[in-house]
Protein backbone atom coordinates (compact mmCIF):
# COMPACT_ATOMS: atom_id res chain seq x y z
CA UNK A 1 0.00 0.00 0.00
CA UNK A 2 2.79 2.32 0.77
CA UNK A 3 4.50 1.61 -2.71
CA UNK A 4 0.95 2.43 -4.31
CA UNK A 5 0.41 5.66 -2.25
CA UNK A 6 3.76 6.62 -2.85
CA UNK A 7 3.78 6.26 -7.03
CA UNK A 8 0.26 7.66 -7.21
CA UNK A 9 1.88 10.95 -6.46
CA UNK A 10 4.99 10.77 -8.57
CA UNK A 11 4.14 8.64 -11.68
CA UNK A 12 1.95 11.50 -13.51
CA UNK A 13 3.82 14.71 -15.42
CA UNK A 14 2.72 17.96 -14.48
CA UNK A 15 0.32 20.33 -17.03
CA UNK A 16 2.60 22.36 -19.35
CA UNK A 17 0.65 24.90 -19.54
CA UNK A 18 1.41 27.33 -16.65
CA UNK A 19 2.49 24.63 -14.15
CA UNK A 20 4.49 25.63 -11.36
CA UNK A 21 5.73 28.37 -12.29
CA UNK A 22 5.59 31.35 -9.89
CA UNK A 23 3.50 34.51 -11.29
CA UNK A 24 5.04 37.82 -9.49
CA UNK A 25 1.41 39.20 -9.04
CA UNK A 26 -1.76 37.83 -8.16
CA UNK A 27 -3.75 41.29 -9.57
CA UNK A 28 -2.82 39.62 -13.63
CA UNK A 29 -5.06 39.17 -15.59
CA UNK A 30 -6.32 35.64 -15.08
CA UNK A 31 -4.34 35.11 -12.06
CA UNK A 32 -6.11 34.46 -8.42
CA UNK A 33 -4.93 34.69 -4.90
CA UNK A 34 -6.88 32.60 -2.37
CA UNK A 35 -6.00 32.56 1.17
CA UNK A 36 -9.41 31.29 2.70
CA UNK A 37 -9.08 27.57 1.49
CA UNK A 38 -10.23 24.94 4.93
CA UNK A 39 -7.54 23.54 6.70
CA UNK A 40 -8.37 20.38 8.91
CA UNK A 41 -5.87 19.67 11.68
CA UNK A 42 -4.86 16.56 14.05
CA UNK A 43 -2.35 15.23 16.49
CA UNK A 44 -1.77 11.80 16.13
CA UNK A 45 0.71 9.47 17.31
CA UNK A 46 3.79 8.58 15.23
CA UNK A 47 4.34 4.87 14.35
CA UNK A 48 7.17 2.54 15.91
CA UNK A 49 10.01 3.70 13.26
CA UNK A 50 13.42 2.22 12.40
CA UNK A 51 16.27 3.34 14.61
CA UNK A 52 19.55 0.85 14.02
CA UNK A 53 22.84 2.00 12.69
CA UNK A 54 21.40 2.27 8.88
CA UNK A 55 19.13 5.39 9.70
CA UNK A 56 20.77 6.95 12.75
CA UNK A 57 23.54 8.50 13.07
CA UNK A 58 23.46 9.04 16.64
CA UNK A 59 22.35 7.27 19.13
CA UNK A 60 20.29 9.14 22.52
CA UNK A 61 20.52 8.93 26.42
CA UNK A 62 18.47 10.59 28.87
CA UNK A 63 15.04 12.00 29.64
CA UNK A 64 13.01 14.84 30.32
CA UNK A 65 9.64 15.96 32.09
CA UNK A 66 7.99 18.51 29.29
CA UNK A 67 5.52 20.67 31.09
CA UNK A 68 3.19 20.08 27.16
CA UNK A 69 4.49 17.14 25.81
CA UNK A 70 4.90 15.01 29.30
CA UNK A 71 7.47 12.64 29.99
CA UNK A 72 10.38 11.81 27.23
CA UNK A 73 12.85 8.96 27.78
CA UNK A 74 15.31 7.75 25.23
CA UNK A 75 17.73 5.03 25.65
CA UNK A 76 20.22 2.79 23.49
CA UNK A 77 21.59 -0.22 23.10
CA UNK A 78 24.77 -1.24 20.93
CA UNK A 79 27.47 -3.91 20.68
CA UNK A 80 31.30 -4.06 21.65
CA UNK A 81 34.25 -5.50 19.86
CA UNK A 82 37.81 -6.53 20.45
CA UNK A 83 40.41 -3.61 20.71
CA UNK A 84 41.63 -2.70 16.94
CA UNK A 85 39.18 -6.16 16.14
CA UNK A 86 42.38 -7.85 17.41
CA UNK A 87 41.84 -11.90 16.73
CA UNK A 88 43.35 -13.70 20.33
CA UNK A 89 43.15 -10.28 22.08
CA UNK A 90 44.59 -10.82 25.29
CA UNK A 91 45.45 -8.78 29.07
CA UNK A 92 48.82 -10.52 29.54
CA UNK A 93 50.22 -12.41 32.69
CA UNK A 94 47.91 -12.02 35.33
CA UNK A 95 46.59 -8.80 34.92
CA UNK A 96 45.04 -6.68 38.06
CA UNK A 97 42.59 -4.36 37.40
CA UNK A 98 42.64 -0.73 38.22
CA UNK A 99 39.27 0.19 36.59
CA UNK A 100 37.03 0.17 34.10
CA UNK A 101 35.55 3.18 32.01
CA UNK A 102 32.64 3.84 29.31
CA UNK A 103 33.01 6.95 27.28
CA UNK A 104 30.74 8.09 25.56
CA UNK A 105 31.27 11.52 22.73
CA UNK A 106 28.63 13.75 22.88
CA UNK A 107 27.10 15.05 19.25
CA UNK A 108 24.17 17.26 20.50
CA UNK A 109 21.90 17.88 23.72
CA UNK A 110 18.04 19.15 24.24
CA UNK A 111 16.67 19.96 27.92
CA UNK A 112 18.38 21.44 30.74
CA UNK A 113 21.69 20.72 31.05
CA UNK A 114 21.84 21.67 34.79
CA UNK A 115 19.56 18.55 35.35
CA UNK A 116 21.46 16.16 37.46
CA UNK A 117 21.05 13.02 35.76
CA UNK A 118 21.64 9.34 36.86
CA UNK A 119 22.54 7.54 34.03
CA UNK A 120 22.05 3.60 33.84
CA UNK A 121 24.13 0.60 32.17
CA UNK A 122 23.68 -2.75 31.71
CA UNK A 123 25.29 -5.97 30.21
CA UNK A 124 22.16 -6.95 27.79
CA UNK A 125 21.50 -10.76 27.48
CA UNK A 126 20.76 -10.75 23.42
CA UNK A 127 22.78 -10.59 20.95
CA UNK A 128 22.07 -7.61 17.82
CA UNK A 129 22.87 -8.13 14.47
CA UNK A 130 24.45 -5.81 12.02
CA UNK A 131 21.91 -6.89 9.14
CA UNK A 132 18.56 -6.81 11.31
CA UNK A 133 16.52 -3.58 11.13
CA UNK A 134 15.86 -2.66 14.89
CA UNK A 135 12.65 -0.11 15.81
CA UNK A 136 12.27 2.52 18.63
CA UNK A 137 10.14 0.22 20.49
CA UNK A 138 12.23 -2.59 20.27
CA UNK A 139 14.45 -3.65 23.91
CA UNK A 140 16.72 -6.87 24.90
CA UNK A 141 16.50 -8.49 27.37
CA UNK A 142 19.23 -6.81 30.26
CA UNK A 143 21.48 -9.07 32.67
CA UNK A 144 23.94 -7.47 35.01
CA UNK A 145 24.13 -3.30 35.86
CA UNK A 146 27.07 -2.61 35.00
CA UNK A 147 26.65 1.17 36.58
CA UNK A 148 25.96 3.38 38.71
CA UNK A 149 27.96 1.28 41.29
CA UNK A 150 27.50 3.01 45.02
CA UNK A 151 30.60 4.58 46.73
CA UNK A 152 30.89 6.18 49.76
CA UNK A 153 27.18 5.40 50.60
CA UNK A 154 26.20 7.44 47.54
CA UNK A 155 24.49 6.80 44.28
CA UNK A 156 26.78 8.77 41.33
CA UNK A 157 24.87 11.82 39.23
CA UNK A 158 26.39 13.04 36.01
CA UNK A 159 25.99 16.86 34.40
CA UNK A 160 25.54 16.51 30.50
CA UNK A 161 28.33 19.12 29.62
CA UNK A 162 28.06 18.59 25.64
CA UNK A 163 30.52 21.30 25.02
CA UNK A 164 33.52 21.10 27.83
CA UNK A 165 36.83 19.03 27.64
CA UNK A 166 37.17 16.37 29.82
CA UNK A 167 40.46 16.09 31.73
CA UNK A 168 41.86 12.46 31.28
CA UNK A 169 45.32 11.57 32.62
CA UNK A 170 46.33 15.53 33.33
CA UNK A 171 45.51 15.90 29.33
CA UNK A 172 42.10 17.79 28.10
CA UNK A 173 39.87 15.46 25.91
CA UNK A 174 36.57 16.43 23.51
CA UNK A 175 33.96 16.42 25.32
CA UNK A 176 32.46 12.96 26.37
CA UNK A 177 30.50 11.46 29.39
CA UNK A 178 32.76 9.27 31.46
CA UNK A 179 30.91 6.83 33.34
CA UNK A 180 33.09 4.06 35.68
CA UNK A 181 31.80 0.60 35.66
CA UNK A 182 31.59 -1.94 37.94
CA UNK A 183 35.04 -3.57 38.97
CA UNK A 184 33.44 -6.73 39.34
CA UNK A 185 32.45 -6.52 35.88
CA UNK A 186 35.78 -5.24 35.01
CA UNK A 187 37.41 -8.62 36.42
CA UNK A 188 34.98 -10.77 34.76
CA UNK A 189 36.94 -10.20 31.65
CA UNK A 190 40.31 -9.97 33.27
CA UNK A 191 40.11 -13.66 35.12
CA UNK A 192 37.71 -14.43 31.81
CA UNK A 193 38.48 -17.64 29.98
CA UNK A 194 41.54 -16.38 26.86
CA UNK A 195 39.10 -18.28 24.84
CA UNK A 196 36.44 -15.84 25.06
CA UNK A 197 38.64 -13.39 23.12
CA UNK A 198 40.27 -15.65 20.41
CA UNK A 199 37.47 -13.48 17.23
CA UNK A 200 34.98 -11.42 17.76
CA UNK A 201 32.27 -14.14 16.92
CA UNK A 202 33.64 -15.86 20.12
CA UNK A 203 33.74 -12.54 22.39
CA UNK A 204 30.20 -11.39 21.19
CA UNK A 205 28.90 -14.64 22.62
CA UNK A 206 30.83 -13.72 25.50
CA UNK A 207 29.23 -10.38 26.06
CA UNK A 208 26.52 -9.50 23.59
CA UNK A 209 26.52 -5.78 24.86
CA UNK A 210 25.47 -2.44 26.63
CA UNK A 211 22.45 -0.13 26.70
CA UNK A 212 22.27 3.00 28.13
CA UNK A 213 19.37 4.39 29.51
CA UNK A 214 18.73 7.52 32.36
CA UNK A 215 16.80 6.65 35.72
CA UNK A 216 13.74 8.10 35.79
CA UNK A 217 14.43 10.54 38.56
CA UNK A 218 14.43 13.50 35.74
CA UNK A 219 10.58 13.30 35.92
CA UNK A 220 10.45 14.56 40.01
CA UNK A 221 10.85 18.33 38.56
CA UNK A 222 8.79 19.67 35.61
CA UNK A 223 10.94 21.03 33.06
CA UNK A 224 14.16 19.19 34.08
CA UNK A 225 15.84 16.57 32.37
CA UNK A 226 17.94 16.37 29.09
CA UNK A 227 18.58 13.88 26.39
CA UNK A 228 21.60 13.46 25.21
CA UNK A 229 22.91 13.02 21.94
CA UNK A 230 26.25 10.81 21.72
CA UNK A 231 28.22 9.84 18.48
CA UNK A 232 29.44 6.31 18.83
CA UNK A 233 31.71 5.89 16.36
CA UNK A 234 33.88 8.67 17.30
CA UNK A 235 36.97 7.27 18.85
CA UNK A 236 36.41 8.82 21.90
CA UNK A 237 33.60 6.26 22.45
CA UNK A 238 34.71 2.74 23.69
CA UNK A 239 34.71 0.58 26.78
CA UNK A 240 38.46 1.02 28.15
CA UNK A 241 40.02 -1.30 31.18
CA UNK A 242 42.67 0.20 32.85
CA UNK A 243 45.22 -2.45 34.42
CA UNK A 244 48.20 -4.12 35.03
CA UNK A 245 50.36 -7.18 34.87
CA UNK A 246 51.92 -9.09 37.41
CA UNK A 247 55.00 -7.99 38.43
CA UNK A 248 55.03 -5.02 36.12
CA UNK A 249 54.17 -1.56 37.63
CA UNK A 250 53.35 -0.49 33.84
CA UNK A 251 49.82 0.93 33.55
CA UNK A 252 48.36 -0.65 30.32
CA UNK A 253 44.57 0.17 29.16
CA UNK A 254 42.53 -2.15 26.43
CA UNK A 255 40.08 0.08 24.65
CA UNK A 256 37.26 -2.41 23.21
CA UNK A 257 35.33 -0.59 20.36
CA UNK A 258 32.21 0.59 19.48
CA UNK A 259 32.71 0.43 15.18
CA UNK A 260 31.05 0.89 12.18
CA UNK A 261 31.05 -3.03 12.21
CA UNK A 262 28.68 -2.83 15.40
CA UNK A 263 24.87 -2.69 15.48
CA UNK A 264 23.12 -0.23 17.62
CA UNK A 265 19.77 1.23 18.14
CA UNK A 266 17.39 3.72 19.75
CA UNK A 267 14.87 2.93 22.25
CA UNK A 268 12.50 5.74 22.51
CA UNK A 269 9.63 6.00 25.38
CA UNK A 270 6.37 8.63 26.02
CA UNK A 271 4.41 8.90 28.80
CA UNK A 272 1.29 11.32 27.22
CA UNK A 273 -0.49 10.89 30.51
CA UNK A 274 0.40 13.86 31.95
CA UNK A 275 0.26 15.96 28.49
CA UNK A 276 -1.49 18.81 28.53
CA UNK A 277 -3.08 17.49 25.09
CA UNK A 278 -3.64 14.06 27.09
CA UNK A 279 -2.99 10.71 25.80
CA UNK A 280 -6.43 9.88 23.62
CA UNK A 281 -5.04 9.64 19.85
CA UNK A 282 -6.45 11.78 17.53
CA UNK A 283 -6.20 15.30 19.43
CA UNK A 284 -8.32 17.42 17.73
CA UNK A 285 -6.44 20.53 16.10
CA UNK A 286 -8.27 23.42 17.15
CA UNK A 287 -6.25 25.11 19.65
CA UNK A 288 -3.09 23.77 19.06
CA UNK A 289 -1.33 21.32 17.31
CA UNK A 290 2.02 19.24 18.38
CA UNK A 291 5.02 17.14 16.55
CA UNK A 292 7.53 15.65 18.77
CA UNK A 293 11.04 13.74 17.35
CA UNK A 294 11.77 10.11 18.64
CA UNK A 295 9.01 8.52 17.19
CA UNK A 296 6.53 10.88 19.08
CA UNK A 297 3.54 12.99 17.92
CA UNK A 298 2.89 14.35 14.37
CA UNK A 299 0.38 16.73 12.60
CA UNK A 300 -2.39 14.97 9.81
CA UNK A 301 -3.46 18.25 7.70
CA UNK A 302 -6.74 17.90 5.12
CA UNK A 303 -8.15 20.25 2.80
CA UNK A 304 -12.02 19.39 2.42
CA UNK A 305 -12.93 22.11 0.07
CA UNK A 306 -9.68 22.07 -2.30
CA UNK A 307 -11.45 20.84 -5.00
CA UNK A 308 -14.01 23.59 -5.32
CA UNK A 309 -11.58 25.33 -6.90
CA UNK A 310 -12.50 23.32 -9.92
CA UNK A 311 -16.07 23.99 -9.90
CA UNK A 312 -16.36 26.14 -12.81
CA UNK A 313 -13.85 24.54 -14.65
CA UNK A 314 -10.35 23.53 -14.26
CA UNK A 315 -7.19 25.60 -13.19
CA UNK A 316 -3.43 25.91 -13.07
CA UNK A 317 -1.45 25.98 -10.21
CA UNK A 318 1.21 29.05 -10.54
CA UNK A 319 2.10 28.28 -6.67
CA UNK A 320 0.70 26.59 -3.49
CA UNK A 321 2.99 27.69 -0.65
CA UNK A 322 1.81 25.83 2.91
CA UNK A 323 2.33 28.22 5.69
CA UNK A 324 2.87 26.48 9.42
CA UNK A 325 3.62 29.19 12.62
CA UNK A 326 4.84 27.91 15.73
CA UNK A 327 4.59 29.30 19.24
CA UNK A 328 7.74 30.17 21.11
CA UNK A 329 8.57 28.58 23.97
CA UNK A 330 12.25 29.60 25.57
CA UNK A 331 12.68 26.44 27.46
CA UNK A 332 12.78 24.24 24.30
CA UNK A 333 14.16 24.36 20.58
CA UNK A 334 11.69 24.22 17.84
CA UNK A 335 12.57 21.54 15.33
CA UNK A 336 15.44 22.96 13.26
CA UNK A 337 13.17 21.45 10.01
CA UNK A 338 10.36 19.35 9.20
CA UNK A 339 8.58 17.60 6.55
CA UNK A 340 5.14 17.24 4.44
CA UNK A 341 4.52 13.86 2.89
CA UNK A 342 1.61 12.88 1.43
CA UNK A 343 -0.46 10.00 3.13
CA UNK A 344 -1.53 7.00 1.28
CA UNK A 345 -4.92 4.69 1.51
CA UNK A 346 -3.38 2.84 4.85
CA UNK A 347 -2.27 5.45 6.34
CA UNK A 348 1.53 5.67 6.09
CA UNK A 349 3.44 8.58 4.42
CA UNK A 350 4.44 8.39 1.00
CA UNK A 351 6.44 11.01 -1.44
CA UNK A 352 4.62 13.54 -2.45
CA UNK A 353 6.27 14.70 -5.60
CA UNK A 354 7.80 18.45 -4.48
CA UNK A 355 9.85 16.33 -2.19
CA UNK A 356 10.77 14.30 -4.77
CA UNK A 357 11.73 16.60 -7.88
CA UNK A 358 12.13 20.19 -6.35
CA UNK A 359 15.56 21.57 -4.42
CA UNK A 360 15.44 21.66 -0.84
CA UNK A 361 15.76 25.38 -0.79
CA UNK A 362 11.76 25.46 -3.53
CA UNK A 363 9.94 22.99 -1.03
CA UNK A 364 11.40 24.44 1.88
CA UNK A 365 10.47 23.17 5.49
CA UNK A 366 13.44 24.80 7.56
CA UNK A 367 12.51 26.72 10.37
CA UNK A 368 12.81 31.13 10.13
CA UNK A 369 13.65 32.67 13.74
CA UNK A 370 12.64 36.19 12.31
CA UNK A 371 9.51 35.04 10.27
CA UNK A 372 8.35 32.33 13.16
CA UNK A 373 7.35 29.96 10.52
CA UNK A 374 7.99 27.12 8.52
CA UNK A 375 7.09 27.29 4.94
CA UNK A 376 6.92 24.42 1.94
CA UNK A 377 6.05 24.61 -1.54
CA UNK A 378 3.94 21.94 -2.59
CA UNK A 379 2.63 23.58 -6.28
CA UNK A 380 2.66 19.79 -7.69
CA UNK A 381 1.33 17.90 -4.84
CA UNK A 382 -1.99 20.37 -5.17
CA UNK A 383 -2.06 20.54 -8.66
CA UNK A 384 -2.60 16.73 -9.12
CA UNK A 385 -5.33 16.74 -6.30
CA UNK A 386 -7.17 19.45 -8.45
CA UNK A 387 -6.63 17.54 -11.73
CA UNK A 388 -7.72 14.37 -9.83
CA UNK A 389 -4.63 12.41 -10.51
CA UNK A 390 -4.35 11.90 -6.74
CA UNK A 391 -8.26 10.25 -7.52
CA UNK A 392 -8.88 10.19 -3.62
CA UNK A 393 -6.53 12.86 -1.44
CA UNK A 394 -5.58 11.21 2.32
CA UNK A 395 -4.15 14.50 3.37
CA UNK A 396 -0.90 15.58 4.26
CA UNK A 397 1.77 14.34 6.99
CA UNK A 398 3.63 16.69 8.63
CA UNK A 399 6.25 15.48 10.69
CA UNK A 400 10.16 15.58 11.91
CA UNK A 401 10.78 12.51 9.51
CA UNK A 402 13.35 11.90 6.93
CA UNK A 403 12.52 9.56 4.11
CA UNK A 404 14.69 6.64 3.73
CA UNK A 405 14.64 6.12 -0.24
CA UNK A 406 16.26 2.92 0.21
CA UNK A 407 14.00 1.31 2.45
CA UNK A 408 11.13 3.30 0.25
CA UNK A 409 9.52 4.58 3.64
CA UNK A 410 9.37 7.78 5.88
CA UNK A 411 11.73 6.49 9.05
CA UNK A 412 10.04 9.17 11.43
CA UNK A 413 13.77 10.06 13.17
CA UNK A 414 15.49 13.00 13.75
CA UNK A 415 18.34 11.22 15.01
CA UNK A 416 20.47 14.24 16.57
CA UNK A 417 17.75 15.27 18.38
CA UNK A 418 14.63 15.32 20.43
CA UNK A 419 12.94 18.44 20.06
CA UNK A 420 9.53 19.48 20.04
CA UNK A 421 7.33 21.86 18.24
CA UNK A 422 3.88 23.37 19.22
CA UNK A 423 1.61 25.33 15.71
CA UNK A 424 -1.54 27.46 16.50
CA UNK A 425 -4.06 25.18 16.12
CA UNK A 426 -6.78 26.09 12.95
CA UNK A 427 -9.22 28.13 15.13
CA UNK A 428 -6.86 30.03 16.86
CA UNK A 429 -7.08 34.25 16.57
CA UNK A 430 -3.45 35.21 15.56
CA UNK A 431 -1.45 33.20 13.02
CA UNK A 432 -2.44 29.58 12.23
CA UNK A 433 -1.49 26.98 9.55
CA UNK A 434 -2.55 28.29 6.27
CA UNK A 435 -2.51 27.50 2.60
CA UNK A 436 -1.80 30.31 -0.04
CA UNK A 437 -2.55 29.66 -3.82
CA UNK A 438 -2.21 31.53 -6.48
CA UNK A 439 -3.82 30.08 -9.81
CA UNK A 440 -5.14 30.55 -13.46
CA UNK A 441 -8.31 29.89 -14.75
CA UNK A 442 -7.69 27.38 -17.49
CA UNK A 443 -10.56 27.56 -20.73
Amino acid sequence: MLLAGGFAFISCSEPGTIGVEVLPDSDQPGVYFDTTIVVEATTIREDSLRSDEGVAGFNLAGGYADPVFGLARASFYAQVRLPNNNASFTFGTNPELDSVVLTLAYADFYGDTLTPMQFEVFQTEETVFIDSNYYTNDHLNLGRKLYPVVRGGSVPFSLVKPKDSVLVSGAKRAPHLRLRLDNDFGNSFLTGASSNFINNEVFISFFKGIHVRANPSFANETGGGVIASFNLLAGMSKLTFYYTNDGDTTKRNANFEINSSCPRFNRYEHDYSTAQFGNVFPVPGNNKLYIQSMAGVKVRLKFPDLKNLTSSGPVSVNKAELIIPVIENSNYKNHQNLLVFGVDSAGAEALIPDLLFETENYYGGSYSPVNKQYSFTISRYVQRVLSGRIPIDFGLSLSSSFYDLTGGKATGLDPKNAFRTIIPGTSSPGEKIRLKLTYSKLN
